[in-house]
């Protein structure tokens, strides 16, 4: 049975919220932002904690030793920070917990910064009252520098406004004067309104977040049957290929035809020709039902099934149980005089890609690309419809392709 419109959007809709704070494109697009802007936030925290010091070193009872320890902390954290957010590169490919493991390590030091702020309204707080003003300005500018953190995590703002206010409003309150209450007060409504104000940017990220989620999905989905479309193919099988050739696991794949569609729509009509597909889609995304499994459209009358470590031999089983699925749904085919059903032939193809170290120590003709395995699968896929159609074929990765003699070999045969 066709899933109904109602169905589809509600699954996408949940698919939708639940990948909103997991998804590794989103988290990917993040880092990239904090890396791309760092020296940003570098020279920013730089030129206030230099303000900072020269307004304190005007004064008599400062202690020049601690201020510039103070001074080199926040140097140094702030250039460790950077370098960090250096060595992330957008055009690099990073699973999921590699991100993750990025995101958080950045907090951690966005942390510590903030933290040595904060610390700054102890050891470093002044007796002017025009020098604490001053001061309670320039870690509100510490927290504003911090704002962009918000793109990984909205909790670590608020620790974060927390430790950098916190620390001078207690020293403020302890001095009891008039001014400095005053003061302790304007600096806690001053965290509120930063703590409002991260509040709003972070109910517009999300909503930015789940905007831009849709797009990628539509950008993603095939509108006839709701599965996958090609583009998500092709970039889902490069990742694929990489995790396969890291962990020398097999990488299987299954090409599938409808038979005769284009007599099919020739005498059914485009709209049932769409049903068709529809029908097709959802078999195979019921067969094919591991969260690793990707199932698209590859274009016209023709899907995909990747499977990531998968044996040939379980890749075999899985589109015969396809096969049987299209087959039993009995959906009329009238080819001529004679009465028939949709089937479909599928080809079937495996591989193990070699580990990246490998291409240098392995002759050229061992090396095994990307390219065929989806010959083989294209191969394979054309033999099972030459022999009969509604049957699967195999062949395995690179059997197809012609092995030219090498120029010594060659010479050994000429003599």
């Amino acid at each position: 049975m066709v899933a109904t419109k109602k169905d589809l959007m509600t699954m996408n809709k949940k698919k939708t919220s639940s990948s909103l704070y997991s998804s590794p494109m989103i988290l990917h697009g993040q880092i990239t932002f904090l890396s791309r802007h760092g020296s940003t936030w570098f020279w920013g925290n730089i030129f206030a904690a230099s303000l900072f010091i020269l307004l304190r070193w005007t004064e008599q009872d400062n202690n020049l030793l601690l201020l510039l320890v103070w001074y080199g902390s926040i140097f140094a954290m702030n250039v460790t920070r950077w370098l960090y957010g250096q060595n992330f590169l957008p055009s690099q490919h990073y699973s999921p917990e590699e991100l993750q493991a990025f995101g958080q390590r950045y907090l951690i030091y966005s942390t510590l910064i903030s933290a040595l702020w904060g610390v700054s309204g102890f050891i470093l707080f002044s007796s002017e009252p025009i020098t604490q003003a001053v001061h309670v300005l320039l870690l509100a500018g510490a927290i504003v520098a911090a704002i962009p953190v918000l793109a990984l995590s909205s909790f670590a703002l608020y620790v974060q406004i927390g430790a950098v206010l916190l620390p001078i409003i207690l020293n403020l309150l302890l001095l009891g004067a008039y001014v400095q209450q005053t003061l302790a007060l304007a600096t806690v409504l001053l965290g509120v309104l930063l703590a409002m104000a991260s509040r709003s940017i972070t109910s517009l990220l999300n909503d930015l977040h789940k905007a831009q989620i849709q797009v990628q999905e539509q950008a993603h989905t095939d509108p006839v049957t709701q599965i996958s479309n090609r583009r998500y193919f092709d970039s889902t099988f490069k990742t694929e290929w990489r995790r396969a050739a890291r962990e020398s696991k097999p990488l299987s794949l299954l090409m599938i035809d409808v038979d005769h569609f284009k007599r099919y729509n020739d005498r059914h009509g485009h709209q049932a020709g769409d049903q068709c597909l529809q029908i097709i889609a959802q078999c195979i995304k019921a067969v094919a039902r591991r969260a690793s499994d990707v199932v698209a459209r590859h274009g016209g009358e023709e899907f995909v099934i990747l499977l990531p470590d998968t044996t040939p031999e379980d890749a075999a089983l899985l589109a015969e149980r396809v096969r049987k699925s299209v087959e039993a749904q009995r959906v009329p085919h009238s080819d001529g005089a004679i009465p028939r059903i949709v089937t479909v032939s599928i080809g079937v193809s495996s591989c193990t890609p070699n580990a990246p170290y490998e291409p240098h120590n392995v002759p050229e003709t061992m090396v095994i690309y990307p390219a065929m395995l989806l010959n083989a699968a294209d191969r394979a896929l054309y033999r099972a419809k030459r022999n009969g159609r509604n049957q699967i074929a195999k062949e395995n990765c690179g059997e197809g392709i012609i092995q030219l003699t090498t120029p010594s070999t060659a010479a050994t045969h000429a003599a």
